[in-house]
Formats: structure tokens, C-alpha cells, sequence
């Protein structure tokens, strides 16, 4: 029986994209004879089969020529690869102006073209949950490859010996190994995995778009632990006299504490019963992603004063539509950026833009600092659209909402430039372009000073700022360069449509505008194509109550506003961020 075929638009968004012949594999989840595409790797070197979630396998290729016809023998035989299915799909590219691009699947050694089915984020992410698994275990080897590769292997075969439980604590549950119906422990019968995340209200928070969809990304957190007593049925390796061999010789080791964590992509479905192989497979996987970096560092490191711990991220950029996990040991800058560029091209991502920094991990909700300026507050509000010929060109990527009051500051009157310039620096921070902090007053007055712009008196005042200094600012402490565009009036502020639009379309960081008495954040612009006409999402900094997402949009602090909103006989400048073109 043919599979029916869910695949992912940002996947068709990339291949719409490609311009040289290439070819990869395709990773997607089966569930009920229906498979899901959600990952794509082009063939470059990498091997990121166990960076995905567990339950993401590999279920088929691609290839994309600027023939008419492609090889058809080498499409099977890298089909032959594939385990988890009898019928592997195989995506088809025809690298013309529009790129034509076809869905088969491979039935007795024969290509055959199928229909499918395109499904965004959130309607995939609606039958699916992700399970973050997390445990430790101590790796104690010598340091060569051989004794690292089995002591692996032992690690692995204790997980699946079945001496391993699951816990979730938000749901009092265990899951064991046993010989009883269902191995669920602390609850009867045996539910869907969704039904009960449900109804104990941990699926995490909703995440809305701009199309008011929402997308549950959080985790539920399970935890690996070693049980204190074992079922009878285990098998385990027969015991015997310990037998001691002295060996006398000079030995490098390791002992290195692993710390699992790992996601497990799980369908809303799946009976509870059947979690357990799934985490078993998901702590399976964390290793073997462990070994080959860890093996893969002991070829490319002189190891000497001992190896740094291994650090686990999780990334979820939203071109690629899944989770990717990357374990790090020790890289350097130098080394760190060609892994980057290898993952970006592996992913089929552009190299504009970083998704694989430190500072661009997902963060689950449990990781959120629980206090701190709210994000992307204008994501509640519906687009103007004021008719067909408008164009609307957002902030793109997070920022967080800088203004008067915060941190118990009085600032009113004179600071809503710099809750402007903390509001453009925190999106440069969280897109990963930079790891430096949102700076303080104290900082921003002080970088004035040294870079001689302001008197020494300037630190501790309470004197304005303006575009120019947001601009000085950026530059020294975070490396940004900015356009400034000048105006003698608001009513001026009309003609600048196509020039805000082009910013928010090239860069998508936030527009700091200033002059006359205040200072207001863009967030991006509406431009009528035909009449001229121009809206701009203003973000404002002179709001000074607490960070309460209703009041800020329900009272327009965060607004869509007219020309009109800008005072006609005052001038205005406007700092434009220009992203830097790096990954």
C-alpha cells in the first residue's frame, strides 16, 4: 500500500530556491502509513542523522538536474539505503527558471510519480509533540579510538539491557521495561501521549505567527533514570570471578560526564505504552551523535591538560522547519564558523543570516529567564492591508521592548532614545550576530565618551541622545554600521516608503527614528505601490507601565500609525542597522 505524502513547505522553499545540480537525502516520521517529510540534508560530507529528533529517519533522496531526464539507476541505488520503509520517495528537481519539482516513491525497484500534500509549520506541528530526554551517564575510557568506540558501545547496550526507567515528573509517571500489559507506572490504562500532556496542561506555551496559527514548539521533559531493581525476564551478561591481567604501560584516559539531552519528536497519537522504545531510541541516538564528536575531536586535537566538557544546543531555524541538535567540545571561532558553513549547506540554508550560533539556541520555557523585557509584542497585532497594490515589510527575527521605566529607572522625559538603541541592539543579540549584552545607560554614555563625541560630564546625566549617537553606538560597541536617512518634516516621512521598505526586506532589523522632541522604534512599513501611501508599525518607548502585553497593544503603544503621527514642522532622522552579511 502506498504511503500518503506530508511534506513540508519550507522544504519545497529551499529546492524552489537552488540553482546548481545537487543531490541529498530526505528525513521525515511515519505514522499510520503516512509519511511526514520534515528534513533535508544535500550530500556535503556531513552525516546529520543523529542530530535530528529521535523518530526522524531517513525515508528517502533528492536530486536536482539541469537535464531533462535524471540517472535513474543511481536514484535506486541510493534508495536501496533506506530501512525504515519498502517504498523510500524520491524528490525530483528540474532546475529551470520556475524549478519544476516532482514527488515518486520507489515500489519494486520501479520510480513511480505520486501525489502529495504541502503542510505548513503549524499544521504539522499540530499532531506532533517533542519530548526533550534528559540523564547523565560517565564515559571512562582510554584515549584512543578503538577503547572510546566500545566503551560507547557498552554505554548503549546497558540502555537497551532494559535497566533504564523514564520519569515525567509533570505527570507522575514512570515508564519501565517489564512483562506486565503496559509498563506504565502511576496510571491506568493505556492514553494517547497527547491526551494526557493535555489534560495536565504541559504542552508548553502557544507560539503565535503573523497568520494568528500557533505553533507548540516547548518540550515536555522526561528523565532517564537507572532502576535500583530489575525484572527477571532482563537479560544481562552472565557474571563470573573477577579476573585481574596486569599490564604494565603508560595510559592517556578520559572520563568525561555525558549529560543527555536529547528531543524526541513524537506523534499526539502514540500510545503511551509505546514511549518507552522511543526514549530508548532517543538516548541511543544522543550517544552516537556523542561518539562521532568526540572521535572526531581526538583526530582534529592535541590533547594535553584534558578535554573541556561537552556542550549540547538545540536550534530550531524556522527556514528549516526542525530541530538540530549540535554537540560542541572546545571549538575554536575559526572552527566553530566551518562547521556553521557546513550545516548551512548541508541544510540548504542561505548564508546571510546565523541560525547555528551559541546565541541562536531555542530556548524552552524552562531555560526563559523569568523576568525581562517581553519579545516581538507586535506579533498580536493584524496587518493594515489597505489594498491590493500595498506592500508590508516587517522586523524580522526577535527583539525585545526597551522603555521608559525599566529596571526602576527614571527616565522619562529623556530617555526614549536609548530604549530605542536597547531595542535595535537586543535583535542583533538574539539573531546571534553579537553576544554582548543589551548595554546599559551607564554604557551607552560612557561609549560616547570614549570615543570622544561627549564631554566626561556626559556619564551620569541625563541628557538626550539622537540618531547620530545610536548610530556612533552600534558601530563601536557591537561592530554594526548604520544608514541614516534625513527629512526636514514628518509630512516628509511619506516619500521615504520604498527606501524603509527595501530595509526591511534586505536587513529586517528594527529602524530607530528620532529628531524634533522624540524618539520611536520601526518595526516596518506598509507602502502603497501606487498612491505613495505609507503606515509604519511604531513600537514606543515612552510607555511606562509594566510589561503587560495587553495594555501596550490594547492602548497602541505598539501600533500601526499614519504620516500623521509625525510632527509636520520638525525634522527626523532614521537609523537604519545594516545587517552584516555573515552566518
Amino acid at each position: 500500500m502506498k504511503p500518503q505524502i506530508y511534506i513540508l513547505d519550507t522544504i519545497l522553499q529551499r529546492f524552489k530556491k537552488l540553482n546548481d545540480p545537487c543531490n541529498g537525502k530526505l528525513f521525515g516520521i511515519f505514522v499510520k502509513n503516512t509519511l511526514h517529510v520534515l528534513g533535508l540534508q544535500m550530500e556535503n560530507g556531513l552525516n546529520l542523522i543523529h542530530s535530528f529528533p529521535a523518530e526522524i529517519d531517513f525515508c528517502g533522496t533528492f536530486e536536482a538536474y539541469p537535464n531533462p531526464s535524471y540517472d535513474s539507476q543511481q536514484v535506486l541505488s541510493r534508495s536501496s539505503q533506506v530501512e525504515v520503509t519498502d517504498n523510500p520517495i524520491f524528490i525530483s528537481i528540474l532546475l529551470t527558471i520556475q524549478n519544476e519539482i516532482s514527488c515518486n516513491i520507489v515500489c519494486n525497484n520501479q520510480i513511480t510519480n505520486v501525489s502529495y500534500t504541502i503542510l505548513t509549520l503549524p499544521e504539522i506541528y499540530s499532531s506532533f509533540m517533542h519530548v526533550r530526554l534528559q540523564g547523565e551517564f560517565l564515559l571512562h575510557s582510554e584515549q584512543n579510538e578503538q577503547s572510546i568506540a566500545d566503551s560507547f558501545t557498552e554505554l548503549r547496550k546497558s540502555i537497551a539491557s532494559g535497566v533504564m526507567a523514564f520519569t515525567i515528573p509533570k505527570l507522575n509517571i514512570l515508564l519501565v521495561t517489564s512483562d506486565s500489559e503496559s509498563g506504565i507506572i502511576g496510571l491506568t490504562g493505556d492514553p494517547a501521549f497527547g491526551e494526557i500532556c493535555q489534560e495536565a496542561n504541559c504542552e508548553g506555551p502557544e507560539r503565535k505567527k503573523k497568520n494568528d496559527q500557533t505553533l507548540k514548539l516547548d518540550a515536555v521533559d522526561i528523565s532517564l533514570i537507572k532502576r535500583a531493581t530489575r525484572d527477571g525476564f532482563i537479560i544481562e551478561p552472565k557474571s563470573h570471578s573477577p579476573v585481574v591481567i596486569l599490564d604494565k604501560k603508560k595510559l592517556e584516559l578520559i572520563n568525561i560526564p555525558l549529560k543527555l539531552n536529547f528531543l524526541a519528536m513524537i506523534s499526539k497519537h502514540t500510545k503511551l505504552s509505546k514511549l518507552y522504545d522511543i526514549l530508548l531510541e532517543s538516548a541511543i541516538k544522543n550517544l552516537r551523535l556523542y561518539e562521532s564528536v568526540l572521535q572526531n575531536y581526538l583526530k582534529t586535537h592535541k590533547i594535553s591538560t584534558g578535554i573541556e566538557l561537552p556542550e549540547t544546543m538545540h536550534f530550531f531555524p524556522k527556514e528549516a522547519g526542525h530541530f538540530l541538535t549540535r554537540i560542541v567540545i572546545g571549538n575554536s571561532e575559526k572552527e566553530d564558523k566551518e562547521e556553521r558553513e557546513l550545516l548551512h549547506e548541508a541544510l540548504l540554508l542561505p548564508k546571510t543570516t546565523p541560525v547555528f550560533r551559541k546565541a541562536n539556541q531555542f530556548e524552552f520555557s524552562d531555560c526563559k529567564k523569568p523576568s525581562g523585557p517581553l519579545r516581538n509584542v507586535h506579533e498580536g497585532l493584524p496587518l493594515p492591508l489597505s489594498g491590493e497594490a500595498c506592500k508590508v515589510s516587517l522586523v524580522k527575527g526577535e527583539y525585545e521592548y526597551y522603555h521608559y521605566g525599566q529596571n526602576k529607572m527614571d527616565d522619562k522625559g529623556w530617555g526614549c532614545a536609548y530604549r530605542s538603541l536597547q531595542t535595535l541592539a537586543s535583535w542583533f543579540k538574539l539573531q546571534g550576530y553579537t553576544s554582548r549584552p543589551v548595554p546599559t545607560f551607564k554604557e551607552i554614555q560612557k561609549c560616547l565618551v570614549d570615543i570622544g563625541d561627549k564631554p566626561a560630564n556626559f556619564i551620569d546625566s541625563t541628557q538626550w541622545i539622537g540618531s547620530s549617537e545610536v548610530n556612533f553606538v552600534l558601530k563601536s560597541l557591537l561592530g554594526v554600521t548604520s544608514k541614516i536617512l534625513y527629512v526636514n518634516s514628518g509630512e516628509e516621512l511619506g516619500t521615504k516608503g520604498p527606501e524603509l521598505l527595501q530595509h526591511f526586506e534586505m536587513h529586517g532589523s528594527p529602524v530607530m527614528i528620532g529628531g524634533g522632541v522624540l524618539a520611536h522604534t520601526i518595526l516596518g512599513v506598509e507602502y502603497n505601490q501606487l498612491t505613495g501611501s505609507l503606515k509604519f508599525l511604531i513600537l514606543d518607548p515612552h510607555y511606562t507601565g509594566e510589561d503587560d502585553l495587553n495594555v501596550i497593544l490594547n492602548r497602541k503603544w505598539c501600533a500601526w500609525k499614519g504620516v500623521d503621527f509625525f510632527n509636520k514642522s520638525a525634522y527626523y532622522n532614521m537609523c537604519l542597522p545594516q545587517v552584516p552579511r555573515e552566518f
